[in-house]
C-alpha cells in the first residue's frame, strides 16, 4: 500500500459505542496509486459485505485474482468487495 500516493483514497471505518465514535479499521486497496480515488462505499443491507469503488483506477484486471499491475484501461474504475 502506498500512503504517499496523492488522491489514492482510503476508507476509515468507525463504530459508535457508549456515546463515542471509535476507529475500527483503515482500509486501502492493495494496488494503491495516485488518482485512484478509492473510497466510494456501499454496505449490504445485512451489513456483512462492503463494496468500495475506485473510479480513477486504470487497471484492466477482471474477476478474482486478476493482474493488479496491468494499468492498460485508462480510468476504467474498479470495485473492491470485502
Amino acid at each position: 500500500m502506498n500512503n504517499g500516493a496523492l488522491n489514492s483514497g482510503a476508507v476509515y471505518m468507525f463504530v459508535h459505542s457508549e456515546g463515542v465514535w471509535l476507529q475500527r479499521a483503515y482500509i486501502k486497496a492493495g494496488n494503491t496509486e495516485s488518482g485512484d480515488d478509492y473510497g466510494v462505499v456501499a454496505l449490504s443491507s445485512s451489513g456483512d459485505t462492503m463494496a468500495v469503488g475506485a473510479p480513477g483506477e486504470y487497471g484492466s484486471a477482471t474477476g478474482i485474482g486478476g493482474n493488479w499491475n496491468d494499468n492498460g484501461a485508462s480510468r476504467a474504475g474498479a470495485v473492491y468487495l470485502y
